[in-house]
């Protein structure tokens, strides 16, 4: 992975899961010792919910092989049936491997399938780009060599990573071959990492194949059943694509942030120092509103274009307001 995806991951995952000012994150669920500015801004933003909780950027609805957190309050455990049916698409749309066309239909097929369970369904940017996301990284790092330049994500390489063991030996051609868990491996023999690392425009370029397959609607579930509308104009290029994900990352604070100056400041300086470089890389034009001098309805007003009215609106949202 290159240093500017790590950094978007990482800071994002900090945003949501940790303190931004301190870069500590729980590598579990949330905990005491982490707190946003030792707990000043946690009536704002919430107690930070750690690498394993459910939220605004580092975990979200539709997983590949995870429930919904909303539906059974666990988005942790290995579900064999889902993976059953990735396996399924891997037969159909892969000729036996976990091929990026093989994981858009899974995809596809895991939206649907959550969005009529789920009565608290989010799918908003920036999460849903880390859902889609996540789907690529699939064959993007765990194919046995580099994806485009000869890597497979063959059964082996992918049933070890997720701790996929199958019922039956020698039936992976079997579309109703079943799974149970056991404990993820880098698979033990045989297997290469990719040569290059992961970029965020090779990554962004997975998100965007993903998303114009599938066409998922962005936004989420409202409190009348209705569903609440994200952004609207979602670019089709990588690069732009890219820039939009940043200011969403940006966009998804809570616009109460704005009532404290000082502590206002002491957030955006910090996000802006982390994300500020491999934006300008991107050749991104820099446009957070400026800290200093802007009232929450101006802001409001500006994040609506990066993260819709279901950043407010939809109840599975994380800032939704009644």
């Amino acid at each position: 992975m290159g240093a500017d995806l790590s950094s978007l991951l990482a800071t994002g995952g900090a945003i949501d899961g940790g303190d931004i000012v301190s870069q500590k994150m729980s590598i579990g669920g949330p905990d005491d010792r982490v707190g946003v500015l030792n707990g000043a801004l946690n009536k704002l933003l919430g107690t930070p919910s750690g690498i394993a909780g459910h939220g605004k950027f580092n975990e979200g609805d539709a997983s590949a092989t995870r429930e919904d957190f909303f539906l059974n309050g666990d988005n942790i455990s290995f579900k064999p049936e889902l993976f059953k049916q990735l396996h399924q698409q891997a037969i159909a749309k892969g000729d036996g491997t976990y091929s990026v066309d093989a994981i858009k239909e899974h995809f596809k097929n895991r939206y649907a399938a959550s969005k009529a369970a789920n009565k608290q369904f989010y799918f908003n940017l920036p999460s849903s780009a880390v859902v889609m996301g996540a789907y690529y990284f699939i064959p993007g790092f765990f194919s046995n060599g580099t994806i485009g330049a000869g890597g497979v994500a063959n059964e082996a390489s992918i049933t070890s990573f997720y701790g996929a063991k199958p019922t039956r030996q020698g039936a992976w051609k079997d579309p109703e071959l079943t799974y149970t868990h056991v404990p993820e491996r880098i698979p033990e023999q045989g297997w290469y990492r990719r040569a290059t690392p992961m970029t965020v425009v090779e990554a962004v370029g997975g998100i965007l194949d993903v998303y114009l397959y599938a066409k998922p609607a962005m936004g989420g579930s409202g409190a009348d059943q209705s569903w609440v509308l994200g952004p609207v104009d979602i670019p089709n290029n990588p690069q732009a694509l890219s820039c939009f994900l940043y200011n969403a990352i940006y966009a998804n604070f809570p616009s109460e942030l704005f009532n404290s100056v000082v502590l206002l400041q002491t957030v955006v300086n910090s996000l802006s120092g982390l994300l500020a470089p491999g934006y300008k890389a991107l050749g991104c034009t820099i446009n957070f509103p400026d800290a200093t001098g802007t009232a929450a309805s101006r802001y409001d007003a500006w994040s609506k274009t990066y993260v819709g009215d279901a950043k407010y609106k939809a109840t599975g949202s994380g800032w939704y307001k009644k």
